[in-house]
This record gives C-alpha cells, sequence and structure tokens, in this order.
C-alpha cells in the first residue's frame, strides 16, 4: 500500500511540474517571446508524459496485486490522492488543448501572411534587405 501512495505521490509532483511547462508554453505562444526555446519546452512535456506513463503503467500493476483499483473508494487517502490526479490531469488535458489552438491560430495567421505575399501583383515585394522594393520610373522623356 505504501508503495501505491509513493506513486501516487510522484504522479502529482509530475503533474505539478507539467503545469509549469505548459504555463510556460502558453506565455511563449500568447507573447510570442522566446520561441526558439518552445522546442525545448515540447521535449521536456514529452519526457514528463512518459514519466507519467510509466508510473501509471507501475500503479496499474500494483492496484492488481493488492486488488486495489481507481477511484479508491474503500482507501479514504488513496481516494483523494486520485481524485487531485484526476482534477489536474483534466485541467492540464484543457490547456494543452488551449495551447494547440493557440499555435493553430499561429499558423493559420502565417499562412495568411505568405498566402498575401505569394499572391501580390509584384513578384518581388522584398528586397534581400528587407526593404520593400519601390517601382523606378525612366527619367527619359520622349522627343516629339
Amino acid at each position: 500500500m505504501q508503495e501505491l501512495n509513493h506513486i501516487l505521490n510522484k504522479m502529482t509532483e509530475l503533474l505539478q511540474q507539467l503545469t509549469g511547462i505548459l504555463h510556460t508554453e502558453q506565455m511563449i505562444l500568447i507573447e510570442n517571446y522566446l520561441v526558439h526555446k518552445l522546442g525545448n519546452i515540447i521535449d521536456e512535456k514529452n519526457q514528463l508524459l512518459i514519466k507519467l506513463k510509466i508510473l501509471d503503467e507501475q500503479r496499474i500493476a500494483i492496484g492488481k496485486e493488492l486488488h486495489l483499483a481507481s477511484p479508491y473508494s474503500d482507501n479514504e487517502p488513496l481516494a483523494n490522492q486520485w481524485a487531485t490526479i484526476v482534477k489536474s490531469t483534466s485541467l492540464l488535458a484543457q490547456m494543452n488543448r488551449d495551447n494547440g489552438e493557440i499555435l493553430q491560430q499561429r499558423l493559420d495567421q502565417t499562412r495568411q501572411t505568405i498566402d498575401f505575399i505569394n499572391k501580390s501583383k509584384k513578384t518581388n515585394i522584398y528586397t534581400n534587405g528587407g526593404y520593400q522594393k519601390t517601382e523606378t520610373v525612366s527619367t527619359t522623356r520622349a522627343k516629339v
């Protein structure tokens, strides 16, 4: 029983870390700063999710040995821990969906910008230096 308690505590701890990571990911997506760190944040998130999956598999295996299953109604401390985990997981899933929607909006805006530039009547709107290309008017006049 102690081992199951330890696993649930570790899962709660990892979910708290995941909350921080998802919050950081959301701030990067919203404020568009430190975008270069987004890859690292996603890697950290994935590592935590792998650890959580392993812990959950251990929880299930130990539960089978002890003939206990979630929501652990017969054991109040375990039931309380499990309720906290379920609530946290639900909130984190929503936060992750929100981050996905923000990311999708960014991608859509980028695609629209690229499409606008590509559909422009002028083939080269910007020079290599990033300045807008201006049309030059010939100074040669026709003589009549």
